[in-house]
């Protein structure tokens, strides 16, 4: 029983509705056209179709084939290129939406043709384009119906626009992997640049290509100027003659008149554009504000001249653009600082070597003694500081014999010349300073060398300690600013007697190790540091120096390293190396002291400068 119109209806809906589902499925569009021909056939009650798309010219493959009868199997010479069907649709003869074509492939095929003569051929198009030819074959007098001839222009339709979709897939799939390869280049030149602006013009002439605009532009805020400057341009009307980068804004950094997007400039911006940028005829615009770490650092922007409106996915575009410029403007941040700080590590260490030859380079070679000293500045440069004076003698005490003219203090390693000075072995005096500024790296180096100079200059005619720390405390009064000061102790060794007389500005107490008593002595004179008050006392002490008795100077480098824990290493640790090491030579002791106290810091960095003087008397 022949099925009833709505029936009919029915079925031809329910074939539409497959077929519209089997092209939205499909990935692949060969694929897709081979199902579809499959439920076209099916639709019309025929048996066998095939599907031509349009090439480059006027060249049609065969894409998809549904049941085709043996005289036409394909592969086969009867598809060479070439038909009527192609050659009228060609000529524009395919003018109706169905049209009905003695196929010319069927009557010049030898074999099993079914009976097939014709087919009914479909332009499938998208919009005026031709992307291809529908034939569904029939027979010699075969007919198709009116609402069958509507249903086969709808499927046409719906392959029409289903190619085109895929068509439009596979341009961008390209689009998306030429942009992928541009950026990928693009960023491979921007790490490789030496200097940022060839960079910044590449990114520029590249974002212009990408994004198919006829100019790029970025401009950078220069907020300490009050200015907007142009950084790079590409496809810019410029004048030859102006100096680069050119002054785009010269009272806004900020181009905050400006829209996101907008298909005429002009209309768009919230204020007159600026005059450069006014004569550039813009009128399609995207742009993009550039932060770096959080901060507006300028504009990333392209343009037309004529209208267009840009779309969503070039604006991510535009935003990938623009994160490779933060990171090439990153990186030439980071470039910079890694430059400041070589070169001012090389000042740093300029200025080492400059403080290094503030110290003495070796120690005083004694008759009767033995004289160690050890410096470690927490950082580069430091303001701890040691020093050996040879003294003249004290007032009343016989001049040495021999020529004065020809005397030099005897360091370990070569001699110092010192005009007019004892020779030390013939026991006369020795001063020894140790001192500590309050403070750390270039100005605590800067502070010591003038404390260095200030005391040495007051203490080398010989006075005694306590008027040294009273003249060097009005020197550094007089001629500091810094608002620093300096602890210091300042001592006399009498070399042939062992009479050691002091005086202590603020300093560490020395420890005494006295080998009569076994006991450890801290070295207990009073006094301010130096360059705090105008007038201070200091209080002045002697002791005697016995064989066999030790003295340790140090700063408080020493007794302040701290453990993981946070407690110091102190005094009493510091006495208790002393005393276990006493009977060791000044080297051996300050090894000791040192090892003490990196095993107490636990791998702690050394927070502060360590100095250390030991003097040991042996005959």
């Amino acid at each position: 029983m022949p099925p009833t119109d709505t029936q009919q209806r029915i079925q031809e809906l329910t074939t539409l509705n497959a077929l519209a589902q089997a092209l939205n499925r499909a990935i692949d569009l060969r694929e897709a056209l081979d199902g579809a021909l499959a439920h076209i056939v099916e639709l019309l009650g025929l048996t066998s179709g095939w599907i031509f798309l349009k090439g480059e010219g006027e060249h049609y493959s065969l894409a998809a084939r549904h049941n085709l009868p043996p005289a036409i199997a394909y592969p086969g010479p009867v598809w060479e290129p070439g038909c009527d069907c192609q050659e009228l649709c060609s000529s524009g003869r395919l003018d109706k939406a169905v049209n009905m074509v003695h196929c010319s492939r069927l009557r010049s095929a030898v074999g099993d043709k079914r009976g097939l003569a014709q087919h009914a051929s479909v332009r499938l198009c998208s919009g005026d384009e031709v992307l291809g030819i529908l034939n569904v074959a029939t027979t010699q007098w075969g007919r198709i119906a009116p609402a069958e001839l509507q249903l086969l222009s709808a499927a046409g339709h719906m392959l029409g626009t289903a190619i085109a979709r895929a068509l439009l897939y596979d341009q961008a799939k390209v689009r998306r992997v030429q942009e992928q390869r541009a950026l990928l280049t693009l960023s491979q030149d921007l790490l490789l640049s030496e200097s940022l602006e060839p960079a910044l013009q590449r990114l520029a002439r590249v974002g212009a290509r990408l994004l198919e605009a006829d100019a790029c532009a970025f401009i950078e805020a220069d907020e300490p100027g009050g200015r907007a400057v142009l950084r790079a341009a590409f496809g810019w009307q410029l004048p030859h003659d102006a100096a680069w980068p050119l002054t785009l804004d010269p009272v806004s950094p900020h181009l905050w008149y400006l829209p996101e997007r907008s298909a005429d400039l002009p209309l768009g911006a919230l204020s007159d554009l600026p005059a450069l940028l006014a004569r550039q005829g813009f009128r399609g615009h995207l742009g993009l504000v550039v932060e770096l770490a959080g901060a507006p650092v300028g504009t990333l922007m392209v343009n037309t001249r004529g209208p267009r409106q840009f779309l969503e996915d070039e604006a991510q575009l535009l935003g990938i653009l623009a994160n490779l410029l933060v990171q090439t403007l990153e990186r030439e941040r980071l470039h910079q600082e890694a430059l400041a700080r070589e070169k001012l590590e090389q000042e740093l260490d300029l200025a080492r070597e400059i403080q290094a030859s503030f110290l003495p380079n070796c120690c005083p070679v004694v008759p009767g003694y033995q004289i160690e000293a050890y410096y470690r500045a927490a950082r580069q440069v430091g303001g701890d500081f040691y020093d050996f004076i040879a003294l003249p003698p004290a007032p009343g005490q016989p001049q040495p014999l021999g020529e004065p003219h020809r005397r030099e203090v005897v360091f370990r390693g070569g001699r110092l010349a010192a005009p007019e000075m004892p020779d030390l072995s013939a026991a006369e005096r020795l001063g020894v300073v140790i001192a500590d500024v309050t403070d750390k790296g270039v100005p605590a180096a800067l502070f010591m060398a003038l404390s260095r100079t200030l005391l040495r200059a007051t203490a080398i005619d010989g006075r005694q300690p306590a008027e040294v720390l009273q003249r060097a405390n009005r020197l550094i009064l007089a001629d500091s600013r810094a608002g620093l000061f300096v602890t210091t102790f300042y001592a006399v060794l009498e070399t042939r007697t062992g009479v050691l007389t002091f005086a202590n500005g603020g300093h560490n107490y020395p420890l005494r190790y006295e080998t009569a008593t076994g006991q450890i002595h801290p070295l207990r004179a009073q006094g301010i540091v130096l360059g705090i008050v105008p007038e201070p006392q200091f209080e002045q002490l002697s002791l005697q120096l016995s064989p066999g008795d030790v003295l340790l100077l140090y700063t408080d480098g020493v007794t302040e390293a701290m453990n993981p824990e946070r407690e110091l290493f102190g005094d009493e640790r510091l006495a208790a190396v002393l005393r276990a090491n006493h009977q060791r030579s000044p080297q051996e002791i300050i090894n000791a002291v040192l090892g003490a106290v990196t095993s107490f810091a636990g791998g702690q960095s050394q927070a502060d400068d360590i100095t250390m003087v030991v003097i040991k008397r042996t005959s």
